[in-house]
């Protein structure tokens, strides 16, 4: 996975449009566009730094898929740091904005899924 899929993933995780990332960053949607596309330009140091400010993330990861030094969580994320996938992420994310009762449902789903297997 290189530093397109990976601005993808993260531009997709965070449910934002690339029109949105564009406009917090300061550049153009078409300038998203070339870094996301099957082109897959790389963008300049200076505007990485403000894609990786926008996305919540490291410019290190965004490049090598890999962080240093942790980057700071929103804390209604916090619950996501445990789980690696982006499945899983989603999962969560998602879960987490159900009722109570759907909650229950979802968990004895899940229960009697893994139970089958």
């Amino acid at each position: 996975m290189g530093f397109r899929e990976r601005l993808r993933d993260q531009i997709d995780f965070l449910g934002l449009l690339d029109k949105e990332v564009a406009d917090k960053a300061g550049i153009s949607k078409r300038a998203i566009d070339s870094y996301v596309g099957n082109r897959g330009c790389i963008p300049s140091a200076e505007v990485a730094v403000k894609l990786a400010q926008v996305l919540e993330t490291s410019v290190e990861y965004l490049v090598t898929g890999k962080t240093s030094e942790p980057t700071p969580t929103p804390p209604e994320l916090q619950h996501l740091q445990q789980f690696d996938s982006k499945e899983e992420k989603k999962l969560i994310k998602a879960f987490s904005k159900l009722s109570s009762r759907d909650k229950g449902t979802i968990v004895s789903l899940a229960e009697h899924l893994a139970a089958a297997k």
